[in-house]
């Protein structure tokens, strides 16, 4: 299956990426992706926690999944989702890399 090409700009988290993905072996199984900060609209903080902040947004394009009528991977746009930001974390892409 082929994905997007697109990079977060860190060697660590584009490796986790390929490796997530390269596991995909079912139409049905999770599809991990790298999403660009400007697919976000509405962004909104809705809690803070010490280091963490916790925001809503809306993923423009969404996230893709397998259409059966099409026999295609498509989009379903304008999700609601949460992102969080870390401040000060002394690992923040191993701790990214173990929430997920």
């Amino acid at each position: 299956m082929e994905f997007c090409n697109l990079t977060s700009g860190n060697k660590k988290i584009d490796d986790f990426i390929i490796e997530v993905q390269s596991i995909i072996i079912h139409y049905s199984d999770i599809l991990f992706e790298w999403i660009p900060y400007n697919q976000f609209d509405e962004i909104k903080v809705t809690g803070k926690n010490g280091s963490v902040t916790v925001y809503s947004a809306i993923w423009r394009d969404g996230p893709l999944y397998y259409n059966y009528q099409y026999e295609e991977y498509s989009r379903d746009p304008n999700k609601e989702i949460a992102l969080k930001c870390l401040h000060n974390s002394q690992n923040p892409i191993e701790f990214l890399i173990n929430e997920v």
